[in-house]
């Protein structure tokens, strides 16, 4: 019988015109398009449905006879109306990887591979919205493996409680590296070395592949990807208490709350048991439903990644990068990114500073006055700019090789416009100058994919000088992409040297105010309560000398009245304002 099946599978594949391989999961059937090959919706993970609803992805099983991988597959989960790539086709059963070869990388099984992780927030989306054309021109052409995975987004993604043995935080970090296990064990059957994978991402995307870039708890024996791109990608995570009550408001709307009589009786675990057991016997284009009325009636998205154990250690978002792993970056941002935004971000506490709200008075203050002109940047582009430079020192101090880019050609420079270059996503028209801008971006990333190094004159970041590459053309005066010093150095200066040193000294000011209270205490010898006029007048004083004393260090900053319209600066939010 299974030499029977074998003449069967060698005779399909000699009648066939299309090429087919074998995988350990079984053989696929993909799209030849001259010397490159297309192999789409591959399943990594069985379909996250019914029990494994809101659980870890399980590896996929094998599959008998030849898989058509010939067209895409569904969308993951999405439907918001802040992106303007909405999602033909969903579907729960999306985890798959679309993947690009060539005849040329099968022959000589010795390609690099990029694994690009979409943006979106992790709320929308997805890994079959790219231009296929587009895909093939600026990686299998130029002899690099192209691999898209998808992975759960919103509610799919982030239903979330204390308990993780009942549901694990950040699924959709689970389903990205059980990919990338795929991609280790099966990349050689497409022609690709393990041993050169280099995860890529752009706005969010690039955040995801710095998170696990820097997490001590992926990838720590490098098997899984050496090198990274992060292409204008912040370093935002969320709270787990924002998590829990945006899961607790939507199991109210989806009327899966544990009734009141049984919640006396049940533990905490117990009570989250119920709630999700409930939520996985409802259809996916119900949670969908909900999902999009919560967005409707303005709660916050259902994405963004939380900082929490096992895959993240339990410290504060920047001491992950102080103790980076030896992978290699590219990394950089476009000079207007969200210019066009004037959101505020609450950078006090973003930046971990141990007086956020003295620090955010002061830079609003200091704005208003026009001391601080932010190098013309809105909060938003500060958000990018900052981690960024943050990530690029770390990485530098630990000796690790660290490119920095900052695109500055202005008719195109906002948010997701650079992208159009490589993955052919929000296109626009190019003038004489960008046409030549979209070969410095592909030479740029597939150089660095293949050799280490992006070429072109770019060369590594200097701490000191904080060089980069600026990528500008113009045909008219002959300037060219080169490398500069100094970038941003206004914004990295205000936040990264004297911001510090403002909260370093409101830090010590606090605790001297503190210490002189304390020397003071003692003297007096009777309670207030007792009406004693001398410890009254002792205690008044007390009051009147600290006042004066915060008034005559603050002042400047305690003249103006506070504003307190900030935005919960969180992953998906701070993303979806740019619709990306």
């Amino acid at each position: 019988m299974n030499t029977l099946r074998l003449l069967l599978l060698i005779f399909i594949i000699n009648a066939a015109d299309s090429l087919i391989i074998h995988t350990s999961f079984g053989h696929l059937e993909g799209a030849e398009i001259g010397d490159y090959h297309l192999f789409k919706k591959i399943p990594f993970a069985k379909p996250p449905v019914g029990n494994l609803r809101f659980q870890k992805p399980e590896a996929a099983g094998k599959w008998d006879g030849i898989r058509s991988a010939i067209e895409y597959g569904p969308a993951c989960m999405s439907n918001s109306s802040k992106t303007k790539s909405p999602q033909k086709w969903v579907d729960e059963d999306c985890l798959h990887v679309n993947i690009f070869t060539s005849k040329k990388c099968l022959k000589s099984r010795n390609c690099a591979i990029a694994v690009y992780i979409h943006g979106g927030g992790l709320t929308y989306d997805s890994a079959v919205m790219f231009n296929d054309t587009v895909l093939l021109d600026t990686f299998v052409k130029r002899d690099v493996i192209l691999v898209i995975p998808g992975f759960r987004l919103g509610i799919f993604s982030h239903f979330t409680v204390h308990n993780q043995n009942v549901a694990p935080n950040n699924l959709a970090l689970y389903d990205i590296t059980l990919a990338l296990e795929f991609v280790k064990s099966e990349i050689h059957s497409f022609g690709g070395n393990s041993q050169k994978i280099t995860l890529f991402g752009h706005s969010y995307g690039g955040g995801l592949a710095s998170m696990m870039t820097f997490s001590s708890e992926i990838n720590r024996d490098l098997s899984l990807f050496q090198q990274a791109i992060v292409m204008s990608g912040g370093f935002y995570f969320e709270e787990l208490k924002d998590h829990i009550e945006g899961t607790k408001r939507f199991v109210e709307y989806a009327n899966c709350s544990v009734p009141l009589k049984l919640e006396r009786k049940m533990e905490r675990s117990q009570q989250e048991m119920y709630m999700m057991k409930c939520l996985q016997k409802l259809s996916g284009m119900e949670l969908l439903r909900i999902q999009r009325l919560l967005e409707d009636k303005g709660y916050p998205d259902f994405g963004g990644v939380i900082l929490r154990e096992p895959l993240f250690p339990d410290v504060k978002k920047f001491e992950l990068l102080k103790s980076p792993k030896n992978i290699p970056m590219l990394t950089g941002c476009t000079n207007l990114e969200f210019d066009h935004e004037s959101i505020k971000v609450p950078f006090g506490k973003y930046l971990e500073f141990e007086n956020p709200d003295e620090c955010d008075e002061k830079y609003r203050n200091d704005v208003e006055s026009g001391v601080e002109n932010r190098g013309n940047h809105t909060d938003k582009t500060q958000g990018i700019i900052l981690p960024l430079k943050l990530q690029i020192n770390n990485l530098l101090e630990n000796n690790v090789t660290a490119y920095l880019y900052e695109y500055t050609y202005p008719k195109h420079g906002r948010h997701t416009d650079d992208l159009s270059y490589i993955m052919g996503v929000h296109a626009f028209e190019k003038d004489e100058n960008e046409v030549h801008l979209e070969q410095v971006y592909k030479d740029m990333v597939i150089n660095f994919i293949k050799l280490g190094e992006p070429g072109m004159g770019f060369e590594k970041s200097e701490q000191n000088e904080s060089t980069y590459f600026d990528i500008y053309w113009n045909e008219t005066t002959g300037e060219r992409p080169r490398m500069r010093k100094y970038f941003e150095k206004e914004v990295t200066d205000y936040w990264l040297k004297e911001m510090i040193e403002f909260d370093q000294k409101v830090t010590e000011t606090k605790k001297k105010l503190k210490q002189i209270s304390l020397k003071t205490v003692p003297f007096i010898e009777k309670p207030l309560e007792q009406n004693d006029e001398a410890g009254t007048l002792i205690g008044v004083s007390l009051i009147a000398i600290s006042i004066f004393l915060i008034g005559c260090i603050f002042g400047r900053y305690c003249c103006l009245r506070r504003r307190n319209l900030y935005i919960r600066l969180d992953g998906n939010n701070y993303e979806n304002a740019g619709n990306f």
